[in-house]
């Protein structure tokens, strides 16, 4: 490690710590100046643009996108990056951005993502029948949720090929990015250091990633995606696996909008795996994932030195 890293010397936990307050900040401060630049450029007040206003405005729709855009950068592309220089000397080389990967292990992530939707979907399901015995706060879960839906419908339907391409740009790309810079890329690898076991470290980063959305009845699908990009990130040995399948697991829900915007898809991808198609698609979904999970696997001594094997912590 550089002797230059400002905070080398810090235990994990106080890394950790220090971590997560500069990302609240750093993200309240480029929330704000989205809102401040949104509202410059497309004439509205701050407070309004800050404010839940209807997704039927074109321009208040784009003002959004442009929060969204800056906040995602702001409150984990850029910190990730400082969190590298000041942890290890250099803005790379936490997140083994070096390390090899090959053709027919990408790959093999990409089958993986497509394959696991039924089985995500059935866990939506599940997740969506569950009740909090206090109605007041199930009822307001089930408002925050129906509200990020809008949302994401809101910033999903279109119908050109433009914005098409801002979407993936926003959604699939800086997103998938960012997040997995900091959860699997950052946290995760301090949080192995606090408790001195993988498979723990995988588990809490992955609970982190699902409560991070403040989606209570989505928890269960992302914290099953984030245990995937865990392991992802474990086993690979590098940040390009859990930003591909987080690329593509975006990039597909992106896609599907676009074409249920222009009426060329129906629910099809959405009811995959639920009690439409029956359970049994879900089965054979986590089946089919795990067999290229297990292809993935035996693909990457080919690309590594040797994949950690279960139980072991890999050396920075």
């Amino acid at each position: 490690m550089p002797k230059k890293a400002l905070l080398a010397g810090l235990r994990p936990a106080e890394k950790f710590l220090f971590s997560v307050v500069i990302l609240f900040i750093l993200g309240l401060a480029f929330q704000f100046l989205g809102a401040f630049l949104a509202a410059w450029i497309y004439g509205f007040s701050i407070s309004d643009v800050l404010a839940l206003g209807t997704y039927e405005d074109p321009k208040y729709l784009a003002a959004s996108k442009l929060i969204q855009i800056l906040g995602s950068v702001g409150t984990f592309i850029i910190p990730a990056l400082l969190f590298s220089f000041l942890f290890q000397g250099d803005f790379f080389s936490l997140y083994r951005f070096r390390n090899p990967t090959g053709m027919r292990p990408m790959l093999l992530v990409v089958l993986m993502m497509v394959s696991v939707i039924p089985f995500i979907n059935y866990l939506a399901e599940i997740n969506m029948k569950m009740e909090i015995p206090i109605r007041a706060l199930d009822q307001l879960l089930r408002t925050l949720e129906s509200t990020a839906e809008e949302m994401m419908v809101a910033f999903t339907a279109t119908t050109s090929i433009g914005g098409l391409l801002v979407n993936l740009l926003m959604i699939a790309v800086i997103a998938p990015v960012g997040e997995e810079l900091i959860f699997r890329g950052l946290l995760q690898s301090l949080i192995r250091d606090m408790v001195r076991n993988i498979h723990l470290a995988v588990l809490i980063t992955a609970v982190f990633f699902s409560a991070f959305h403040f989606q209570f009845f989505s928890f269960l699908p992302r914290f099953v995606l984030g245990l995937i990009l865990g392991y992802l990130m474990y086993y690979g040995q590098s940040i390009w696996y859990p930003i591909l399948a987080h690329f593509v697991n975006n990039a597909m829900g992106v896609v599907y909008y676009y074409f249920n915007s222009r009426g060329s898809a129906d629910d099809m991808l959405e009811e995959i795996g639920t009690s439409t198609l029956i359970p049994v698609a879900a089965v054979v979904s986590l089946t089919l994932f795990l067999l290229f999970a297990l292809l993935w696997y035996y693909q990457l001594g080919r690309f590594t030195s040797q994949p950690p094997q279960p139980g072991e912590i890999e050396k920075e």
